[in-house]
């Protein structure tokens, strides 16, 4: 890696030689994946990304005092592909740094951002999202959460779904309706959620694979200090929208190096290991299968240049496009062909297997997770809406109720 200077490198490269195990640079520079992996065991991940958070190197771009060292873009850019070089484990787990992030760096006050962005970036809490409902999930507009103004503080009620380890996180991305009187897409507010506070209860919903993934959350009373709003009062809707497009292009991405089926937000197995399995079981040989395999290499190659895309138009400063709803639908319908094409590998043994064969399991309920692909983060559907209306320009679907007060429209 050709050495780029940005200022604190040095004391990057020190911070980094502190927490991690000794061999670490030296097995990096000679390219010794296999020496990086074993050292890797010996990581405690979170403390590692506690460390780099606290010193303002998770995300180097926000403002000292608030979880950064206020490089600029470029400048930070150069850190963190430090960080992806030395492959060091460097992203907090859960939504907070890819989608709550962003959104108050945009959106909050500095006093809340200096409030709510330190302990995020360090991973010393984790978030997760509270937007869907069990009415408003497609139509998020119509949510009916709500809270009322008491003093210094928020009083919510309300009950949300669909909520991603919400059983393990710390905070929540909250938006609510703060003023009935006005059209859905206005009267929105949007908070940061203590899910400790008095009145959070979580309770699990387990998807088809067997696994507590998901969550619905019933809010009773809860109170959020006012500090914890992100924005201006009944502008959360624009606010929503800055997490909602980070979240597609999260879902959109790529697929990670040399990565575990457990390490992919999407779920599933990756091509290099439908490929072995393919190889194992004979099907490669075959002609169909061999033709299958390489149309999954050509589509992940076509989603890689997509999100390519996308992340040259950021880096450049440029406004998000479509090309987040179109990489979403690509990704889901992608992920999804290659778990079908690892099933084919497995043949009979996909659905029936010894008891003591500890990985066969895994490989069905991979193929379970991945299809809640095409549902979350905004599902294929309205993502196509989107697609249609903005990259097409075909007319949006008649709305009779467009402008009419929240709670003048009917709902079921």
């Amino acid at each position: 890696m050709t050495k780029v200077d940005f200022p604190g490198r040095d004391k990057l490269v020190d911070l980094l030689a502190e927490i991690l195990p000794s061999g670490w640079a030296e097995a990096v520079a000679r390219g010794d994946e296999a020496e990086v992996l074993a050292l890797r065991d010996q990581l405690d991940n979170p403390a590692v990304v506690r460390a780099l958070g606290e010193a303002g190197w998770v995300a180097p771009h926000f403002a000292p005092g608030h979880g950064g060292r206020g490089l600029t873009r470029e400048e930070a850019r150069h850190a963190l592909t430090l960080l992806q070089h030395w492959e060091v484990p460097h992203v907090p787990r859960g939504s907070g740094l890819p989608l709550a992030a962003p959104t108050i760096d945009q959106w909050a006050s500095d006093e809340t951002k200096a409030r709510l962005l330190p302990p995020l970036v360090s991973g010393v809490e984790r978030w997760c999202q509270l937007f869907s409902e069990p009415g408003a999930g497609s139509d998020m507009a119509s949510l009916a959460t709500t809270a009322f103004r008491d003093g210094d503080e928020w009083v919510v009620n309300g009950q949300k779904v669909w909520t991603t380890f919400g059983h393990e996180s710390e905070m929540a991305m909250l938006i609510a309706r703060t003023d009935p009187d006005q059209p859905k897409h206005k009267g929105i507010t949007y908070f940061g959620l203590d899910m400790r506070a008095d009145g959070v209860e979580v309770r699990p919903l387990i998807n088809m694979a067997g696994q507590v993934e998901f969550n619905e959350i019933f809010l009773t009373d809860v109170r959020v200090p006012d500090v914890n709003r992100i924005g201006e009062v009944g502008e959360g809707w624009s606010a929503a929208m800055t997490t909602l497009g980070a979240e597609r292009f999260a879902l959109s991405g790529p697929r990670k190096k040399k990565r575990k089926a457990s390490d992919e937000i999407l779920g599933g197995k990756p091509l290099h290991e439908v490929r072995a399995k393919a190889v194992q079981t004979g099907v490669a040989t075959h002609p169909v299968g061999r033709q299958d395999l390489a149309s999954r290499h050509i589509e992940g190659e076509v989603l890689r240049l997509t999100a390519q895309r996308s992340r040259d138009r950021r880096a450049a400063g440029l406004a998000a496009g479509p090309e987040g709803s179109i990489s979403k639908i690509a990704k889901a319908f992608t992920n999804q062909r290659l778990q079908e094409t690892a099933m084919h590998a497995l043949g009979a043994a996909g659905v029936a297997w010894l008891s003591d064969d500890a990985g066969a399991a895994d490989w069905s309920e991979q193929f379970l997770r991945t299809r809640a692909n095409s549902i979350e983060g905004g599902t294929s559907e309205i993502q196509r809406n989107i697609v249609g209306e903005r990259v097409l320009g075909l007319p949006r679907e008649p709305d009779p109720f467009k402008g009419a007060a929240w709670k003048d429209v009917p709902r079921s």
